[in-house]
């Protein structure tokens, strides 16, 4: 997948008027980051200096992302319940917010009374957690608007919901979380630097956000300005002034997670990653989509018996691509089985009906292994290619 200059667009990251972007991209269909599918025409680049991979920030992709929030409905599939994580090994899935709080008191100092700001808090699945886990804690929110007071208000120890920006907001914490809620932002550099402000001294500031770098479905998620890599979020945060504690790829899996904590901007010590990897890299992620696609509706077509393993991003960007050859879901989250996605059944493996075929659209390596547990003679399990 080749890359075109542009000169009318600067870096997100390092400020740089060095994007080159993938053309290819364009004819993709997407999909929102509450799982819905959303039409083709983004524009995606990567920057020749730094490697940042980033969506175009244009009056489209403003209106687009306008569009998307004004109806937007996080784990939608689940009732609103937080998406569980499997770790594997056996364990029981469990809140991604509680293996969030498991890892930072490994991390830092967790008082059993602080300030917590949960920045993009959503619904307030992370702020539930926190409550339940640390019941003296005072919890404050920051979102875009006051849609989900109501349910923020539920929640024992919450406090204030803040829709104003970063620097505006009056008080201190003690503990400041930004969960897949950077990866939104238009200026995640300065969104940074200004949160770093609204730390108390010795106070620490979490990240999470999507691992670019090892999941090419980020790609087509529409309302996602930025595709970080360790390499990318780390230049982001020093250029904000953040301190790193730790960051790290392998605390979820496909997550980056970052502690830090409030420092000093120190532009002499940043050093800038290879753009290389990186464009070659999301060319080749670009490409790995479309010929799934292609080997998707090759399968559809010859079997109107036909699901999808997942109702997540993965899964619901894949059924907007194939629309009716799709006729159900597969899914192994007790949440979600049994009711409907895309107005299609949610069954779990042990339902499907025999001769059927399922597409399993993950990253190689898991789309394996999926493949190899569930696989059983009278039902057919595809995984997508391997990477080129």
């Amino acid at each position: 997948m080749s890359s075109v200059s542009l000169i009318d667009h600067r870096c997100q990251i390092c400020g740089k008027a060095s994007l080159s972007e993938f053309p290819g991209f364009r004819d993709l269909r997407r999909v929102t980051s509450d799982s819905r599918p959303w039409g083709a025409g983004g524009r995606i680049a990567a920057c020749r200096d730094c490697g940042a991979v980033q969506k175009l920030i244009e009056a489209d992709w403003l209106d687009e992302i306008s569009q998307i929030y004004r109806s937007y409905a996080i784990y939608h599939q689940a009732g609103g319940k937080e998406q569980p994580i499997f770790v594997g090994n056996g364990a029981a899935p469990q809140p991604r917010s509680k293996s969030l709080i498991r890892y930072l008191e490994g991390k830092t100092s967790l008082s059993a009374r602080a300030d917590v700001l949960d920045f993009g808090c959503g619904t307030g699945s992370a702020l539930k957690t926190y409550s339940e886990c640390y019941p003296e804690w005072t919890l404050y929110g920051a979102e875009l608007s006051t849609q989900s007071i109501a349910l923020l208000r539920e929640i024992p120890t919450f406090k204030q919901l803040f829709t104003c920006p970063p620097e505006e907001i009056p008080i201190r914490f003690d503990l400041i979380t930004l969960i897949h809620a950077l990866e939104h932002v238009l200026d995640p550099v300065g969104i940074l630097r200004q949160l770093a402000t609204r730390l108390k001294a010795g106070a620490a500031l979490f990240v999470q956000v999507p691992d670019g770098g090892k999941n090419p479905y980020d790609l087509v998620i529409a309302d996602h300005l930025l595709h970080f890599t360790v390499e990318t979020l780390g230049l982001a945060s020093r250029r904000a002034g953040v301190e790193i504690v730790e960051l790290s790829d392998a605390v979820l899996p496909k997550e980056l997670s970052l502690v830090g904590r409030a420092g000093t901007p120190d532009m002499s010590a940043v050093n800038v990653p290879d753009a290389g990897p990186a464009i070659e890299r999301v060319g080749k992620q670009i490409d790995w989509l479309s010929a799934q696609m292609t080997s998707a509706i090759a399968i559809s077509e010859n079997n109107s018996r036909f699901g999808i393993f997942g109702t997540s991003i993965s899964g619901t960007w894949l059924a907007g691509v194939l629309g009716d050859r799709v006729s159900f879901f597969v899914d192994e989250d007790p949440g979600r089985i049994g009711g409907r996605h895309m107005e299609r059944p949610v069954l779990s493996p042990d339902q499907i009906a025999d001769n059927a075929d399922v597409f399993v659209p993950l990253i190689p390596d898991v789309a394996a292994s999926v493949t190899a547990r569930l696989s059983r003679p009278t039902i057919r399990f595809h995984a997508p290619p391997r990477f080129a």
